[in-house]
């Protein structure tokens, strides 16, 4: 670290935004910069989320800010990220939220497509909290991996309102004007027609899709390609891009991207309703515990970080998983035993997997 970045770092360090004190940078936007920070009266971490400058010489970035520390206020959802206080200092505004202490699900995907069961889990706690936000008539209009973080203990996170929508309030936007991360627009949005919850769930849609086959149905080498292919709803079938997938939650995935508003869910709730029958099926394990075994999995937790988001059941069940991993080369664990480690613990919390179903894999584990 030069000398010049050392006493950035330090003056950072010093800065103090009501009764938080900054820790250090967490990542950097076109308007927004946003730090980790500390509230040193309740000794906890925290978010703080700076509008720059340029941002407040532009009306329209400060109004999306405004919004969104509205929008996040009005939430008590444990699947929305948490707004503490909105600070006004130095002509500066600053959101204090929730610290998430986990991955985004941009760079989950990004080191390969997420098992079905997992990506299920994830979608469902997503359309929920959707589901919370559309009946305070907000709208997210910008929903995308990068977007979604998973915590440590297995809570899925959803965040960002920065461009939502209000209904009962005139947008911010003209008219037929195009407001959203292309890839993930819904066929209303790249039209310029009106929009409604349902908006939402088109990209919800094209999240399940990316996560679930590592790439994105709309492609083009230009936005104007991406554009008409929404449009139009041209894109690959998921099944022959990711054939592992079950036809149940590839038929979930298709009606979300429906082209035509009607033909979609009618609303997050019902799809959230589908999304849970399919993991009433498929998964006997305690949500949570299956998304902390495959943070794991993936090394985004340590050993010690997984077990302190565990039972006492399932720090017994991770002992023995974990005397057979040094053998095995690092990463090559398959995804199903990672699994199966929080599904055996699971039993103790009311779940339950049956012998025929973990003890083909133990056997695998022994050999």
């Amino acid at each position: 670290m030069t000398v010049a970045a050392a006493e950035k770092s330090e003056r950072i360090r010093h800065r103090k935004i009501g009764a938080c004190r900054v820790l250090g940078e967490l990542g950097r936007g076109g308007m927004a910069l946003v730090y980790r920070g500390l509230h040193e009266l309740l000794q906890r971490e925290v978010a703080i989320k700076e509008l720059l400058p340029e941002g407040q010489r532009d009306q329209e970035a400060l109004s999306r800010f405004r919004r969104e520390a509205l929008a996040l206020a009005a939430f008590r959802h444990q699947n929305i990220v948490t707004l503490y206080d909105l600070v006004e200092k130095n002509d500066s505004l600053f959101m204090v939220m929730e610290y998430v202490d986990g991955p985004t699900l941009h760079g989950l995907i990004k080191d390969g497509p997420l098992p079905p069961d997992v990506a299920a889990v994830i979608g469902a706690r997503i359309a929920s909290a959707l589901d919370h936000a559309h009946f305070r008539r907000i709208i997210h209009r910008d929903l995308k991996p990068a977007n979604v973080m998973l915590t440590k203990s297995g809570e899925v996170k959803l965040m960002d309102f920065g461009i939502a929508k209000d209904v009962s309030l005139e947008a911010l936007t003209q008219q037929g004007m195009a407001v959203g991360t292309p890839s993930y627009m819904s066929p209303e949005q790249v039209t310029g027609a009106p929009i409604d919850a349902r908006t939402d769930i088109f990209s919800l849609g094209v999240l399940l899709y990316e996560a679930l086959s590592g790439t994105r149905p709309f492609v083009g080498k230009t936005a104007g390609e991406v554009f008409a292919r929404i449009r139009d709803g041209k894109f690959t079938p998921l099944q022959k891009v990711a054939p592992n997938v079950p036809p149940p939650l590839a038929r979930i995935v298709k009606r979300a991207l429906s082209v035509k508003p009607e033909a979609r869910f009618p609303d997050a709730a019902a799809m959230r309703r589908e999304l849970d029958l399919f993991l009433a099926h498929e998964v006997r394990v305690s949500h949570p515990a299956l998304l902390v075994a495959f943070l794991r999995y993936r090394e985004k937790l340590t050993e010690t970080e997984a077990l302190a988001h565990l039972t006492q059941q399932e720090l017994g069940v991770l002992d023995v998983f974990a005397t057979k991993k040094p053998s095995r080369a690092p990463g090559k664990l398959k995804w199903g035993l990672a699994a199966l480690t929080a599904g055996i613990a699971a039993a103790g919390t009311g779940l339950y997997l049956s012998h025929s179903q973990w003890a083909p894999l133990l056997e695998q584990l022994t050999r």
